[in-house]
Protein backbone atom coordinates (compact mmCIF):
# COMPACT_ATOMS: atom_id res chain seq x y z
CA UNK A 1 0.00 0.00 0.00
CA UNK A 2 1.42 3.03 -0.97
CA UNK A 3 1.71 5.89 1.34
CA UNK A 4 -0.74 9.45 0.32
CA UNK A 5 0.07 12.26 -0.07
CA UNK A 6 -2.61 13.99 2.71
CA UNK A 7 -3.11 11.78 5.60
CA UNK A 8 -6.09 14.10 6.04
CA UNK A 9 -7.44 12.55 3.03
CA UNK A 10 -6.43 9.33 3.44
CA UNK A 11 -8.09 8.86 6.59
CA UNK A 12 -11.73 10.34 5.50
CA UNK A 13 -11.63 7.93 2.13
CA UNK A 14 -10.35 4.72 5.03
CA UNK A 15 -13.46 5.71 6.72
CA UNK A 16 -15.74 6.13 4.27
CA UNK A 17 -14.59 2.95 2.54
CA UNK A 18 -14.67 0.54 5.44
CA UNK A 19 -17.52 2.41 7.19
CA UNK A 20 -15.37 2.15 10.59
CA UNK A 21 -17.22 4.01 13.18
CA UNK A 22 -14.37 3.81 15.76
CA UNK A 23 -11.98 6.40 13.89
CA UNK A 24 -14.64 8.63 13.91
CA UNK A 25 -15.10 8.64 18.01
CA UNK A 26 -11.20 9.61 18.16
CA UNK A 27 -11.51 12.14 15.73
CA UNK A 28 -12.66 15.61 16.83
CA UNK A 29 -15.53 17.03 15.71
CA UNK A 30 -13.64 20.15 14.47
CA UNK A 31 -16.67 21.45 12.24
CA UNK A 32 -19.64 21.10 14.97
CA UNK A 33 -17.94 22.97 17.86
CA UNK A 34 -16.23 25.33 15.99
CA UNK A 35 -17.48 29.02 16.97
CA UNK A 36 -16.78 31.20 13.46
CA UNK A 37 -16.63 34.78 13.04
CA UNK A 38 -20.30 35.07 12.35
CA UNK A 39 -20.69 34.14 15.97
CA UNK A 40 -19.10 36.73 17.15
CA UNK A 41 -20.41 40.15 17.81
CA UNK A 42 -18.15 42.62 15.75
CA UNK A 43 -18.84 45.57 18.89
CA UNK A 44 -19.03 43.88 22.07
CA UNK A 45 -16.96 40.84 20.90
CA UNK A 46 -19.52 38.17 23.15
CA UNK A 47 -20.53 35.29 21.35
CA UNK A 48 -24.27 35.64 20.20
CA UNK A 49 -27.13 32.96 21.06
CA UNK A 50 -28.89 31.66 18.44
CA UNK A 51 -31.81 33.28 19.64
CA UNK A 52 -30.45 36.67 19.21
CA UNK A 53 -31.80 39.10 16.89
CA UNK A 54 -28.34 39.94 15.44
CA UNK A 55 -28.28 42.74 12.40
CA UNK A 56 -25.67 42.33 9.53
CA UNK A 57 -23.10 45.27 8.55
CA UNK A 58 -22.01 45.48 5.19
CA UNK A 59 -19.34 48.08 5.79
CA UNK A 60 -17.83 45.89 8.09
CA UNK A 61 -19.15 42.35 6.79
CA UNK A 62 -19.69 41.19 10.48
CA UNK A 63 -22.56 40.52 12.68
CA UNK A 64 -23.64 42.51 15.85
CA UNK A 65 -25.53 41.34 18.51
CA UNK A 66 -28.88 42.94 20.07
CA UNK A 67 -26.65 44.29 23.25
CA UNK A 68 -24.26 45.52 20.14
CA UNK A 69 -26.98 47.20 18.49
CA UNK A 70 -27.59 49.22 21.50
CA UNK A 71 -24.38 50.22 21.97
CA UNK A 72 -23.73 51.39 17.88
CA UNK A 73 -26.80 53.56 18.75
CA UNK A 74 -25.67 55.04 21.80
CA UNK A 75 -22.21 55.88 20.34
CA UNK A 76 -23.37 57.18 17.48
CA UNK A 77 -25.81 59.53 18.28
CA UNK A 78 -24.99 60.39 22.14
CA UNK A 79 -21.79 62.40 22.52
CA UNK A 80 -21.71 64.07 25.69
CA UNK A 81 -19.18 67.10 25.94
CA UNK A 82 -15.37 65.55 26.32
CA UNK A 83 -17.03 62.07 25.19
CA UNK A 84 -15.23 60.10 22.23
CA UNK A 85 -17.28 58.77 19.06
CA UNK A 86 -16.68 55.87 17.39
CA UNK A 87 -16.27 56.59 13.84
CA UNK A 88 -17.24 52.54 13.17
CA UNK A 89 -20.00 52.81 14.88
CA UNK A 90 -21.25 56.09 12.88
CA UNK A 91 -20.49 54.42 10.17
CA UNK A 92 -22.73 51.41 10.91
CA UNK A 93 -25.48 53.51 11.94
CA UNK A 94 -25.63 55.41 8.89
CA UNK A 95 -25.47 52.34 6.96
CA UNK A 96 -28.58 50.81 8.91
CA UNK A 97 -30.47 54.26 8.86
CA UNK A 98 -29.93 54.41 4.80
CA UNK A 99 -31.59 50.34 5.26
CA UNK A 100 -34.19 51.51 7.03
CA UNK A 101 -35.13 54.51 5.10
CA UNK A 102 -35.41 52.12 1.67
CA UNK A 103 -37.02 50.11 3.41
CA UNK A 104 -39.96 52.27 4.26
CA UNK A 105 -39.82 53.75 0.84
CA UNK A 106 -40.34 50.37 -0.92
CA UNK A 107 -43.08 49.04 1.67
CA UNK A 108 -44.67 53.06 0.45
CA UNK A 109 -44.32 52.27 -3.36
CA UNK A 110 -45.79 49.05 -3.00
CA UNK A 111 -48.95 49.82 -1.00
CA UNK A 112 -49.30 52.85 -3.29
CA UNK A 113 -49.09 50.70 -6.53
CA UNK A 114 -51.76 48.45 -4.63
CA UNK A 115 -54.33 51.59 -4.06
CA UNK A 116 -53.85 52.76 -7.97
CA UNK A 117 -55.49 49.25 -9.15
Amino acid sequence: MALPKNIDDWIVNYMNENDDKTMKKVLPKMVEDWIGAEDICFITGKVMGKDDMCRFTYEFDAWISEEGQEEVEKLATFSPEGATRLVEAEIIYAEWYAQDAAADANANNDEFRRNQK
